[in-house]
């Protein structure tokens, strides 16, 4: 049962989670990010249907002396619930860290603290813009979890055709040999047509900071559930998890020349590189991300990109190994 703090001597009250507590006790608890709430405190009365209109000195002494504040709530969910589905036979801690738990201030109540950029009266927004793939719909809030995160759905689309063998002397990647078979007796070959979601993401309003976005990854699972007469759907986030780089240097020392990649047979479901990759900035193909922001930009608003897209518009030029380079040398006596 949640108490009332005692403010003359808690300034501060912190307590750990059910999910905190056992990272705790298996060494994994390794906190980053910290948030503030102010979803106890009411600024002004007349939002509680009050009829009273506080004068704002009354408001600060209201709230500074008058107000009472219970301890930190840990639980946002019954405990018969948080029973049976984090915990129980063959529990491990790899399947809490995959499954969402409930937290009622997690995502949308949390006070902000943006860099403004243009004065304090412009609030940020989001500049969203697909390069490749079409944007099939959005909506404000996630209503399968009931969550306030604005929602963009992007369809990605692969086709098998068949075609004529046609000589590509300069390809583009090694990834554009590698989706096509070798031609057959025919003369023709396989090849997957591939429109991977190029998206561009910018915070407008605000000032661009090194790391500006945190990219995470949920496999979406529903499951229909009959109870009684009445057919349920349960809809849960299962969170993936990037697959860790091997650490190029060690406790100081360089023990690799070069920064290596775990290799593909050691990825597992959890990883998200077992199901696609993820390249973000100067990972993505140029020519591509130039292409792209080119016919946005003669349509729409416009977009800018941290490549050189000038020097993407030269022509690819195909080099003969085996002609001449150089004029002969003149010979002299």
């Amino acid at each position: 049962m949640a108490k009332f703090t005692n403010k003359k001597e808690q300034v501060f009250d912190l307590k750990l989670t059910t999910y905190g507590r056992q990272l705790f006790s298996v060494g994994s608890f390794k906190p980053t990010y910290y948030a503030f709430f102010d979803d106890n405190i009411l600024y002004d009365g007349q939002y509680a249907n009050t009829g009273v209109i506080e004068p704002q000195n009354s408001i600060h002494y209201r709230i500074k002396n008058e107000t009472q504040y219970l301890e930190g709530l840990t639980l946002f969910e019954s405990v018969e619930d948080t029973l049976n589905n984090y915990s129980g036979p063959g529990w491990e801690i790899a399947d809490s860290k995959k499954r969402v738990r409930k937290n009622a201030f997690r995502f949308d109540a949390s006070i902000g603290d943006a860099y403004l950029d243009g004065g304090a009266n412009i609030a940020p927004s989001w500049k969203i813009v697909t390069l490749q793939s079409n944007i099939t719909s959005s909506a404000t809030k996630d209503t399968d979890n009931n969550i306030n995160i604005p929602q963009i759905n992007i369809t990605a689309s692969y086709n098998k055709k068949i075609k004529m063998f046609e000589f590509n002397p300069d390809p583009t990647s090694v990834r554009s040999i590698n989706l096509k078979t070798a031609p057959f007796i025919d003369k023709r070959i396989i090849e997957l047509e591939t429109t991977d979601p190029l998206i561009y993401v910018e915070e407008v309003n605000t000032q661009m900071l090194t790391e500006n976005f945190d990219l995470e990854v949920y496999q979406v699972n529903k499951t229909v559930k009959r109870v009684g007469n009445f057919i349920d759907t349960i809809t849960e986030l299962e969170k993936k998890y990037f697959k860790k780089i091997i650490p190029q240097i060690v406790d100081g020392i360089m023990v690799s020349p070069v920064q290596l990649k775990n290799p593909p047979q050691t990825l597992t479901t959890a990883s998200v590189e077992y199901y696609f990759d993820v390249l973000v900035d100067h990972e993505v193909n140029p020519k591509i991300a130039c292409k792209g922001a080119e016919v946005f930009n003669k349509e729409s608003y416009y977009i800018h990109l941290d490549f050189d897209c000038a020097a993407e518009k030269g022509e690819s030029i195909y080099y003969d190994i085996y002609g001449s380079v150089t004029e002969p040398e003149i010979c002299q006596y």
